[in-house]
Parts: structure tokens; C-alpha cells; sequence
């Protein structure tokens, strides 16, 4: 009779333990056996028992960090990061942006490639030009991806991954993008609406840290939101959660918002409905956005105009999902979302005025990455459940070792 000498643990409980090691290494970097024991809440020679068997998986390493010092030549345990790595792909109307992380959802590189035409076939060769070097730049290749996300305007039907509702990147609609990325790269990505990829970075690692019950308002070129709600992104039934644009300010009828649209296509109509009354502004068209902004904080009568418009405009869709949603914070993001700091003061108060509990309004401080962080805070995720997966495959699910005895 075979009698084992490892103790009698289920396999099941045993995983769900290797997980809750490799999560906590990962969250606090390198930790001595008895400091993970304290964490997980399990005896000191089940630890050991775990931390030995993920180091033989090629999960985690042992290495003594004063080797030098008698003192401090205590082991200690950290998460190999690198045993795989992800790709974060932002689609925009300007730039394709693709950036590679760890497991440890590192940033090891990203690369910016500008949009030269929205056709679908230049889309893709500009994604394969800045996959290309941002693999490169890293030192990783494709076979070493174990996820893709993929942030993209519009609205995302998650279980077949078709893009609808794309706004300046028509040339999306209808496409089952996650197939196409799949065709293009040899991998099955999850395909991402963007504003809601820049909520999952607020959330990681932004002003949504530790707040169950936010949102970010995205104004720029154009107009969405994205939504935390009990701590979980929240899609909606059709992956239109957050459409904003879609509030029937006005005219409901007004498929253009011209009332009420706060984003880059209506400001420089706004600041041409007004420029007759300010005859002397520095302004002159064509009317850029940053020129719009630039002349404002510089006290230019036309500028500071347009500025107290938009300051109206983006209080009235602040004060619209807070009250649908009660939210405690809202996050401005956004090439015009992230300018706001300097006309905060008005949108706060009417703000204030509209609805009875207002959230607190914060301007975003992560800047063009916020997509990217967002899709590696998602693929991290992912790569982690696959790494770990892999190895408890059962070994007839194993590549070469079908049927072997």
C-alpha cells in the first residue's frame, strides 16, 4: 500500500491557498514565510508547504536580501513578474497606443503611433506598427503575451465583442473587433469601451482608490462616462452604461446636443456664436480647443466666456448621473476634462445647486495613460487566472502528454 507523506490537503483548498499567496506577494512585493503565514491566516509548515510548491511551479522565487548581513539572511518570497506579460492596446481617432506590463501590473513599456486615416485596414496596420515596438522596446515577443485588452470608443456587446456606436472611428461599427484582434495578433483579446477602461485605472490607481460608488465624466473630443457602482465596473445590459451623451437635455430630438454638448466638436462653435460680442479676443479661427483654453487662463473676455458655457454644460451631466446613481465622486477625465482645474469653482457650485447630496468632483491626475492603465489593470487580471490555471491543468490537458501513462 502507497502511503503519501504530503499531508492530506484538498486540492481544491490548496489552490485557493497558492492564489491568496501569489495575490498578497504581488500587493506588497517581497514578504518573509511568517509574514505571509500572518496574511493568509495558515500555520507556518503549511506555508512552507505552499511557498515550496510555487516556487517549483516557476511561480515564485526565494532570495535572501542581506546575504551580507548575519542579521537580515532571513528568506523572502516574491512574485516572479514576468513569468508572462500583457498588452494594454488604446484605439484612438489621433493615436494608437500600446503598452506591455508584468504580472505584478508593472508598466515595462508603451509606444504611440499617430492615426494617419480611420479606415479599418490603416487602423490595424498603425496597431501592429505600435505592438511591434512596444514589444520590442520591452524585450518580449508575442509569444510571451498572455493577454490582450483593447480600450475603443463606442459600446461593447462583451459576449460577441462588436463595436457599435464608435463616433469619429465609423469604421468600427459593426466590427467584432475581438475576432479581428484575434485574427490580427494570435491572441483572443477583451475588448474594452475606453472611458470605461480610464475608470478601472482611477479605480486601481487614481481618486477612485478605496471609494465604492464612482464615476469619471470623460469631455474631450468626444463625450462619455464610465461607472463604479459597489465597487464594480458596472456595463450595463448592453455595454451602454455611462452614455451620457445620450440625456435628453433640451430638445430631446437634438441628436447633435446643441444645447448642452460640452466636447471638443461644440467649442469652437460655442466660442464662433460668441465671438462677435468680444471684438478684441486673441482668438481667431479655426478655434482649437487648447487655444480656447490657453486664452481663457491667460483672461481673454472671449476664452473666459466659452470656459463659463462649458463649466455649465459639464455641471449639468455631473449633476445628471449623480442623481440617477448617488455617487461619491466624480472624476473629470479627457483632453477638456483634465483642463478643468481652473474652472472647477462654477461647475462645483451649480452643481451644488442642482442636486440635494452633491458628489465630490475631482480633476484626473493620470493623463493620456489612463486607457493603458486601465486595459493592463484588466489583463493583468486575466494573466494571472491563465498562469495560474496552466499549471493545474490536469496532465491530459496538457499539450504533449495526451494520452500518456
Amino acid at each position: 500500500m502507497h502511503v503519501n507523506a504530503t499531508p492530506a490537503v484538498p486540492s481544491l483548498i490548496r489552490e485557493l491557498n497558492e492564489r491568496s499567496v501569489l495575490d498578497i506577494l504581488r500587493a506588497n512585493g517581497a514578504l518573509h514565510a511568517a509574514e505571509i503565514a500572518r496574511h493568509i491566516g495558515l500555520s507556518k509548515p503549511t506555508t512552507a508547504d505552499i511557498l515550496r510548491g510555487l516556487c517549483e511551479s516557476g511561480l515564485i522565487q526565494e532570495y535572501s536580501p542581506g546575504e551580507d548581513d548575519s542579521k537580515r539572511a532571513r528568506s523572502v518570497y516574491e512574485a516572479i513578474s514576468d513569468v508572462k506579460i500583457t498588452l494594454g492596446i488604446d484605439i484612438g481617432s489621433r493615436f494608437i497606443r500600446a503598452a506591455v506590463g508584468d504580472l505584478n501590473q508593472n508598466m515595462r513599456s508603451e509606444n504611440s503611433v499617430p492615426v494617419t486615416s480611420l479606415t479599418l485596414k490603416d487602423l490595424t496596420l498603425a496597431m501592429h506598427k505600435s505592438v511591434d515596438s512596444v514589444l520590442k522596446k520591452s524585450g518580449y515577443s508575442l509569444k510571451d503575451v498572455a493577454s490582450i485588452v483593447v480600450g475603443t470608443p463606442g459600446v461593447i456587446d462583451q459576449e460577441t465583442g462588436v463595436v457599435s456606436i464608435a463616433g469619429t472611428i465609423s469604421s468600427l461599427d459593426g466590427i467584432n473587433l475581438a475576432a479581428h484582434i484575434e485574427k490580427e495578433f494570435g491572441i483572443r483579446p477583451a475588448v474594452e469601451n475606453d472611458i470605461n477602461l480610464v475608470t478601472a485605472a482611477e479605480q486601481s490607481s487614481g481618486h477612485g482608490q478605496g471609494i465604492n460608488n464612482f464615476a469619471v465624466l470623460s469631455v474631450g473630443s468626444g463625450l462619455g462616462s464610465g461607472l463604479v457602482l459597489n465597487g464594480q465596473l458596472h456595463r450595463g445590459h448592453k455595454g451602454a452604461a455611462g452614455e451620457v451623451f445620450y440625456v435628453p437635455f433640451g430638445d430631446p430630438r437634438d441628436t447633435h446636443r446643441s444645447a448642452t454638448n460640452p466636447s471638443g466638436d461644440r467649442i469652437a462653435e460655442i466660442t464662433h456664436a460668441l465671438a462677435k460680442k468680444f471684438k478684441k479676443s486673441i482668438l481667431t479661427e479655426p478655434y482649437s480647443t487648447v487655444d480656447i483654453l490657453d486664452a481663457a487662463k491667460s483672461g481673454d473676455e472671449l476664452g473666459k466666456a466659452v470656459v463659463a458655457l462649458e463649466a455649465e454644460r459639464i455641471a449639468l451631466y455631473i449633476a445628471a448621473i449623480s442623481a440617477v446613481t448617488d455617487v461619491e465622486l466624480v472624476v473629470l477625465s479627457g483632453g477638456i476634462g483634465r483642463q478643468a482645474s481652473f474652472f472647477i469653482a462654477p461647475i462645483k457650485k451649480l452643481v451644488s445647486e442642482i442636486v440635494p447630496f452633491p458628489p465630490r468632483i475631482e480633476v484626473s491626475a493620470l493623463g493620456d495613460t489612463g486607457i493603458l492603465l486601465g486595459a493592463l489593470n484588466i489583463a493583468t487580471a486575466l494573466a494571472c487566472d491563465r498562469v495560474f490555471n496552466e499549471i493545474h491543468k490536469p496532465a491530459g490537458n496538457v499539450p504533449g502528454l495526451a494520452g500518456s501513462m
